[in-house]
């Protein structure tokens, strides 16, 4: 229990360092008095989206997680928390509505571009050095994104393990996100 506590802490930390977005006032975009400028759909949508209705009970349980989530607040991410239903960790969804993957503070061992659904991601393995970590940066638009974040117990160094247990996560939560 108190592995899943610290792993929850380690995995709260890392969305923390990676939600350092820059805040500001919006600026229109100017037009040729066309009309005016409207906010992305997509962006209004992630704004509507409660975090724990991300994974539906049976997805979550698909994926090995207790359900329902947890809801949690990081910085300025609105989140939820489902812990391994075998103790060994949990998963993290976090929503930046107002903040897209490039202006996430991702840092890993290893960084690459992915696709999750029709969206663009980036892949970070052993986030921070935790090699129990894995965190998938999903780019709903360019000012906006949902975070993954799967974490192992700490105990153990299956970056692999933790990156396909965000993998399928970011999978059942990408098709929400349109």
């Amino acid at each position: 229990m108190k592995r899943i506590a610290i792993a929850s802490v380690l995995g709260i930390a890392l969305l923390t360092a990676a939600c350092t977005g820059t805040t500001g006032a919006p600026k229109p975009t100017p037009t040729s008095g066309e009309g005016t400028p409207t906010s992305t759909p997509a962006a209004s949508g992630l704004e509507a989206l409660e975090p724990c209705g991300l994974l539906a009970e049976s997805e979550a349980t698909t994926i090995g997680m207790s359900s329902p989530g947890n809801a949690v607040q990081v910085a300025s991410s609105d989140g939820c928390e489902w812990r391994a239903a075998s103790g060994g960790g949990g998963v993290r969804a976090g929503i930046r509505a107002k903040a897209g993957v490039k202006e996430l503070n991702l840092n890993g061992d290893k960084l690459s571009s992915i696709k999750v659904g029709k969206f663009d991601a980036t892949k970070v393995e052993a986030a921070d050095g935790a090699k129990n970590l894995c965190a998938i940066a999903i780019s709903v638009t360019e000012s906006s994104s949902v975070l993954v974040i799967a974490n192992l117990s700490l105990s153990s160094s299956d970056t692999a393990a933790a990156c396909e247990r965000a993998s399928k996560t970011a999978d059942l939560i990408a098709p929400k996100l349109s």
